[in-house]
C-alpha cells in the first residue's frame, strides 16, 4: 500500500493508530530518508531483538541477507512501513525490492506529495499489487460540520462563531483539527477560557 499526502496530513499518525488498534499484525517504522545500511541496521535490530544489533556494525549486503534469511522471533505477519519516501535513490529501490521478493512482509510506503511520478511508478511495480491511498486536506464545510458534531458530543456549547474560527484555524488538517478540539475540551475541563 502506499500512503500520499501533504506534511501534516496525518499519513504516518493514521498507520500509527492501525497498528496500535489491533494485534494481529507486527508493525515496524523505518525512516526511509536513512541510508539503506541504516535502515537494514534498525529492521535487524526490530525485526531481532535478541540478537542485540543495536550494538553492532552491520554491513547493508549481509544486513539484508540476514532479514531475509534469519527466523523472525514474532511469530505474527510483520508490516514493513517505508515512512519519508521523498525520492528513490537505486540502493533504496534495490532494498524495496529485496525486501519484496518473499512473501516474508507485507508493506506501507508513507511518500512525500512531491515524490517524482517516474520514482513513484517504480515503487508501485515492485510492490505490485499495490493500492494507492492519496489523503487531502478537508474543506471549510467539513471542518465545521467536525467542529459542531464535537461540540454536541462533549457539550461544548460552542456558538457558529466559535465553530467557524475553530475550522478556520485547523485549516483542513485532520490531525490539525483533533488537536485543536482536544486542547479546547482540556480548557473547557480546566474551566479556563477558550482562545477562539
Amino acid at each position: 500500500m502506499v500512503v500520499s499526502g501533504r506534511f501534516g496530513i496525518g499519513r504516518t499518525s493514521l498507520i500509527k493508530h492501525i497498528a496500535h488498534a489491533q494485534d494481529e499484525l507486527r508493525f515496524v517504522f523505518i525512516d526511509f530518508s536513512k541510508p539503506p545500511g541504516h535502515m537494514c541496521k534498525h529492521l535487524l535490530t526490530e525485526l531481532f531483538p535478541k540478537q542485540k544489533y543495536g550494538r553492532k556494525y552491520v554491513k547493508y549486503k549481509s544486513g539484508r541477507f540476514q532479514i531475509m534469511t534469519l527466523e523472525l522471533e514474532d511469530r505474527r505477519k510483520h508490516v514493513i512501513v517505508l515512512d519519508n519516501i521523498a525520492r528513490l535513490t537505486f540502493p533504496k529501490l534495490d532494498l524495496v525490492r529485496y525486501l519484496n521478493w518473499e512473501s516474508r512482509f507485507l508493506f506501507i510506503c508513507i511518500v512525500e506529495h512531491f515524490l517524482p511520478q517516474d520514482d513513484l511508478f517504480q515503487l508501485r511495480t515492485w510492490l505490485n499489487p499495490c493500492m494507492m491511498i492519496n489523503l487531502q486536506r478537508l474543506n471549510m464545510q467539513n471542518g465545521i460540520e467536525f467542529f459542531q458534531c464535537f461540540s454536541v458530543t462533549s457539550c461544548l456549547n460552542w456558538t457558529e462563531r466559535q465553530i467557524t474560527n475553530l475550522a478556520a484555524t485547523a485549516g483542513g488538517y485532520p490531525l490539525r483539527m483533533k488537536e485543536i478540539a482536544t486542547r479546547e475540551l482540556e480548557r473547557c475541563k480546566s474551566g479556563k477560557p477558550s482562545c477562539m
